[in-house]
């Protein structure tokens, strides 16, 4: 199972994940191993301190060497889990297709963003891997099959809601699954209706809290955008006109309950959301 990673921050010096002097502490060796079939992956370094080096990935098939080097930060920065309680690593078939893909959770460091995937593909024509990356911004993953068929969706939140109406502290994200297939992240939120509406609940929850009116435009955006998902576009907009009415949206710290509802529609239409 691939972790849910909460990790410390990697400064990357002289090409190495290294952060701040290790001190007195011992550098501990850390090698995780996950393997499906005749794949095998290892992912090692060395910790001290909340300083990582030597961060290197081994991919074996059938016995053979195919992927043995460093992992190449996105930034200055990245991240395994330096509990060494959750595996960075995981092997495991991500679509139709039966050869397995090796995933590295990893993190670009940041005081909340931002969490990504390596994922390694098996390409039989070159007898080699590619890798693709995907990120999940300030969100992360769980990993879950939603439809029973065996094969991993992930679930995550929609990080071009950051930002966006409010302050990071006051965003919060409306849910966004995907699966992987031949090489690249597909967005399939629209096929899971069930997560959708559990989350629209929460958000609502959330926006109409008691005491939350004056800073609840992030999980009204949110709603609004899991209710668009759902069809219920039109309702949802004429319901958050009726809390404006009543004066239950918070202003934005640069726009009026009015203004914030011009731009949640401009949004929603440019992200996909309002069709």
């Amino acid at each position: 199972m691939l972790a849910l990673v909460k990790p410390a921050v990697l400064a990357c010096a002289a090409g190495l994940f290294v952060c701040g002097a290790a001190g007195a502490t011992a550098v501990r060796h850390v090698v995780e191993t996950a393997s499906s079939g005749n794949v095998q992956a290892e992912l090692s370094y060395d910790y001290a301190n909340y300083a990582f080096s030597n961060v290197h990935v081994t991919i074996r098939r059938g016995g053979a060497v195919l992927v043995d080097g460093p992992v190449k930060p996105l930034s200055r920065y990245s991240t395994v889990d330096p509990a060494g309680n959750k595996k960075s690593v995981d092997v495991r078939t991500l679509d139709r297709d039966p050869e397995p893909e090796v995933l590295l959770d990893l993190y670009t460091g940041g005081a909340h963003c931002c969490w990504y995937t390596e994922v390694y593909r098996y390409v039989a024509s070159a007898n080699t891997y590619l890798m693709v990356v995907h990120s999940w911004g300030n969100t992360t993953y769980r990993p879950a099959d939603l439809n029973h068929d065996g094969l991993r969706e992930f679930v995550s939140g929609d990080d071009r809601f950051a930002y966006e109406f409010t302050s990071f502290s006051g965003s919060t994200f409306p849910v966004q699954i995907w699966q992987y297939h031949a090489g690249r992240f597909v967005d399939v939120t629209r096929r899971f209706p069930r997560p959708i509406r559990r989350d629209a609940r929460r958000q609502w929850r959330w926006a109409v809290a008691k005491g939350n009116r004056a800073g609840n435009v992030g999980p009204l955006a949110s709603w609004a955008a899991d209710e668009c998902l759902l069809r219920h576009c039109r309702s949802a907009f004429r319901q958050l006109d009726a809390l404006r009415r009543k004066h239950w949206i918070g202003h934005r710290w640069d726009a009026t309950p009015r203004e914030f509802l011009r731009h949640l529609r401009r949004f929603l239409q440019r992200t996909g959301y309002l069709r």
